[in-house]
């Protein structure tokens, strides 16, 4: 999985440097850059948002959603803190696969992402 901002790209996993901070108030596309798992399956997201500014604004998140066109989910960066981004891949009505990315706004604590 790669978040994309500005055309600044990082990649999820084994592949992933330590991301840097977005910034709030950008746009973010979470794009699925590859799948081993063979056709037909959905794409469902988690869209973490959590820390005191999520707690202040009543803004936590973590509801499962769709993908906004296939292999992408498109967010946008409200405020600070440290978010959280997962892919699901669904066949059959059973989770087979599933990524993550860390995804810090506009703080100076950096987490590596981890593939699951």
């Amino acid at each position: 999985m790669s978040v994309t901002t500005r055309g600044f790209s990082r990649v999820a996993g084994a592949h992933c440097c330590t991301p840097a901070p977005s910034e709030p108030d950008k746009s973010l596309r979470f794009v699925v850059t590859s799948c081993s798992v063979g056709e037909p399956y959905t794409l469902k997201w988690k869209v973490l948002n959590r820390g005191p500014e999520a707690e202040r604004r009543d803004a936590i998140r973590g509801q499962i959603v769709d993908s906004s066109m296939r292999g992408v989910r498109i967010e946008h960066s409200d405020f600070k803190g440290e978010h959280v981004v997962e892919c699901y891949v669904v066949k059959d009505g059973v989770v087979v696969a599933r990524d993550r990315i860390d995804v810090p706004i506009g703080t100076t604590s950096v987490k590596r992402a981890n593939a699951l």
